[in-house]
């Protein structure tokens, strides 16, 4: 763990193409990320139903994810991650016919099938190819993909929304859909095929519940961050409203408040990610986790007190410093310590465990906002990682996991 890492390959034709296909498929989904919820509203939904129908998505991943680490070892990395990104891609294609909360709920469900097959394939690809040595730097480098999608995914469908309708928003997050499906046609398959797989990862645990601490917070910030915009009335100013008039760019303030903090939270989680990989194969992975899990309760208590677009992207840098800190070097910890036959599975509870954060942070902290508002359901979604933090030390103080 102390040792600098050495000069392994690490960039190679399976690396850049997984990693590519990876941006396209984030990408696409960050382009329902800001601009769903607004949908939602249009539909006639509520807030708490905005929290239930993003939520749902992670719920369907989850379960699907109980059976697919087996699926992934049976049929190989390739073949599941294919067919997720295909259900990934029609699901796209259906949004255009979702008329009411019920019919978008169904779809909501099997856009997570896709999604979950397909994430956890590409996850479980490239913790295959990473060289132990340089693994936590591999787990950043890769990490940077779905961050680069998420720095652009929502401004990008804020534009493309403005400037058109909703039925273009779906057909144009379809097109970036089938462009990560031909992406993975070149990837050559990277284990043998195991017909007995373990379904489930008792190594991957501790750090998967760590993990479902942090992304329990995600999912208040994907779901309901457009919403806190408006209702905060927090948006650029008076600058980016004139250039926008000056060149005919569509304007709504407060959506592009929304992009801008996830954009900047994308941007940071760039900058670090790979650095605060590279740093936990240097010095441990506890030297990184445990301060980013403080960052990210920070950001989170700046963000339940902002009412302005400066404390508003103070608490975005905050928490996707954080953020950056502990994603990679937790994924890092859990392959340092399962084998190559069971890596399937523990990239599966791993995953599982991220998604059913966000779905979990979207259903019961929309009930804490119905009830008791933005402020509230922010300040205890710090304390949730705070708990975690703490019951990460103390485990590993135990245990000497890291």
């Amino acid at each position: 763990m102390g040792q600098s890492p050495q000069n392994e390959k690490l960039f190679t034709k399976n690396f850049v193409l997984t990693s590519l296909s990876t941006f396209a498929i984030f990408t696409s989904f960050y382009f329902l990320l800001v601009t769903l919820p607004i949908y939602i509203l249009q539909l006639g939904g509520s807030e708490s139903e905005i929290g239930f129908i993003i939520g749902v998505f992670t719920i369907s991943a989850v379960l699907l994810r109980v059976f697919i680490g087996q699926e992934i070892n049976r049929r190989g990395r390739k073949n599941v991650l294919i067919a997720g990104t295909v259900v990934f891609l029609l699901s796209m294609l259906l949004y255009n016919y979702t008329t009411t909360v019920t019919t978008l709920l169904l779809l909501r469900l099997l856009h997570g099938i896709g999604w979950g097959a397909a994430t956890t394939a590409a996850s479980t690809l490239i913790a295959d190819i990473a060289p132990a040595s340089r693994r936590g730097e591999a787990m950043g480098i890769f990490g940077i993909s779905s961050n680069v999608a998420m720095a652009i995914g929502p401004i990008l469908s804020i534009l493309v929304l403005n400037a058109s309708d909703f039925p273009t928003l779906f057909a144009v997050g379809a097109v970036i859909a089938f462009l990560s499906l031909l992406l993975i046609l070149p990837i050559s398959e990277t284990i043998v095929i195991h017909p007995k797989t373990p379904r489930f990862s008792k190594e991957a645990l501790f750090p998967s519940v760590i993990m479902f601490t942090v992304t329990v917070t995600y999912g208040s910030i994907v779901s309901f961050i457009a919403v806190f915009t408006q209702k905060q009335g927090i948006n650029p100013g008076t600058f980016f409203s004139a250039y926008a008039a000056k060149y005919g760019i569509p304007f709504n303030g407060s959506d592009l408040a929304a992009a801008l903090f996830l954009t900047v939270f994308a941007v940071i989680l760039i900058l670090v990610r790979a650095l605060a990989g590279k740093l936990s194969d240097i010095k441990g992975r506890k030297f990184v986790i445990i301060p980013g899990m403080i960052l990210v309760t920070l950001g989170l208590w700046i963000l339940s007190v902002s009412n302005s677009l400066l404390v508003f992207l103070v608490a975005a840098l905050l928490y996707g410093l954080g953020f950056g800190f502990v994603h990679p070097t937790m994924m890092a910890l859990l392959v340092d310590f399962v084998s190559e036959r069971g890596r399937s599975a523990a990239m599966a509870t791993f995953t599982a465990a991220f998604d059913l954060g966000i779905g979990t942070g979207s259903i019961v902290l929309g009930v804490v906002l119905q009830f008791f508002g933005f402020s509230v359901m922010y300040l205890l979604s710090g304390l949730v990682v705070l708990i975690g933090t703490v019951w990460f030390i103390a485990v590993n103080d135990k245990k000497r996991i890291v």
